[in-house]
């Protein structure tokens, strides 16, 4: 009879080990999701906040994460330019022509951006896609003492490789080189919401950004 009771209480306890070994799994298990719903909900409102720049300054937010197409472009004011090779910052690309009359409109708003954030982890790229020889776009920037990089696209390459249909266009790329927005028609982007927009998007690491030729 002792020996029976002996066992019982073994069992018992064996059951009572048990049953606390998974409460305590669970205990862990529930942990770690509170722990990773802390961090998404630090992680949302930075998200949301940028969808919502997007709306109000007109950018078509861009989610399937498509891979960001290459090119290598001869500059007007600048080296040839390799889009890989500038990873690391957040990269503006716009798409325009002197024949372009939006484009033109948007040109000095864009100057200013580039002005504004030449210092900083940021790119902007203005591909001119004249359809002959650069000379209408050297000399209107020259007229206006434009300072942003320009690059030069007569085959208009990059137009198909980014899906552009009409100008102006400006593609948003963000650090880690993915293609996270896209305007079509011109934007004052000197504005407050687009500064807002790219302090968001910019991190403190140091990389090599583009700068203009004197």
């Amino acid at each position: 009879m002792a020996s029976n009771g002996t066992s019982e209480l073994t069992s018992v306890h064996d059951r009572v080990e048990s049953f606390k070994s998974i409460v305590g799994v669970s205990a862990m298990r529930q942990r770690l999701i509170i722990l990773i719903a802390v961090l998404l909900l630090f992680s949302l409102p930075t998200f949301s906040q940028e969808r919502g720049l997007f709306s109000k300054i007109g950018i078509q937010s861009v989610t399937d994460n498509t891979k960001t197409p290459d090119f290598s472009l001869e500059g007007l004011n600048v080296k040839t330019v390799q889009l890989s090779a500038l990873k690391g910052n957040v990269i503006f690309i716009n798409f325009w022509a002197t024949w372009c009359d939006p484009c033109k409109d948007e040109m000095p708003s864009m100057d200013a951006l580039y002005q504004r954030y030449r210092e900083k982890d940021f790119v902007l790229l203005a591909i001119s896609v004249e359809e002959r020889n650069p000379e209408p776009a050297r000399r209107f920037i020259q007229k206006h003492r434009y300072r942003l990089p320009v690059l030069l696209d007569p085959a208009g390459k990059t137009l198909d490789l980014f899906e552009i249909h009409r100008l102006p266009a400006t593609v948003i790329i963000d650090k880690k080189g993915r293609i996270v927005g896209r305007a079509i028609g011109p934007r004052d982007w000197n504005s407050p919401e687009v500064f807002s927009l790219i302090d968001q998007m910019l991190d403190d690491r140091p990389t090599r950004a583009l700068s203009s030729k004197d």
